[in-house]
């Protein structure tokens, strides 16, 4: 047995986040669901979700299935701005964009804490690829990307 734990602040948290950058943007949050299958945890993101975009002028809120977010991605990417997810869709979205944009290493990360009450942490998606450090064979982009 696996389980995901949403909290209201948590779930809040990321939402208020990504309505922060949509009002500077485009004015749309896309929100990554699963309420059709995950019939507990992912109706509860999409309840704190909507009150909390709802509660922001100028700011829309799409809720789109996982599945068809990321057929999304691929065909029409031009269409997304400000994504919200749960932390499994994200780190799935994140590959598969990283993908859609070239490579999954030149892809920027960060996880960031709003109120820096912490430090945040920059980095390319899935990290800095120990892996082969020293190989000559790493592409330095996405650490580049990363720091703007």
């Amino acid at each position: 047995m696996q389980s995901a734990l949403f909290t209201r602040a948590g779930v809040a948290r990321v939402a208020s986040y990504g309505a922060d950058l949509a009002e500077r943007r485009k004015g749309t949050v896309v929100s990554a669901t699963k309420s059709n299958g995950i019939i507990h945890s992912m109706p509860f993101w999409d309840e704190v979700v909507a009150e909390v975009i709802g509660a922001r002028d100028g700011v829309r809120l799409e809720s789109v299935l996982i599945d068809a977010l990321a057929a999304r991605v691929v065909l029409h990417p031009e269409s997304l701005d400000v994504i919200v997810a749960s932390n499994l869709f994200g780190d799935i979205l994140s590959d598969l964009v990283a993908a859609v944009a070239g490579s999954i290493g030149i892809a920027p990360s960060g996880n960031v804490n709003p109120p820096r009450e912490f430090p945040s942490m920059f980095e390319p998606v899935h990290g800095s690829a120990p892996d082969i450090a020293g190989k000559g064979i790493a592409n330095p982009v996405g650490q580049m990307w990363r720091a703007q």
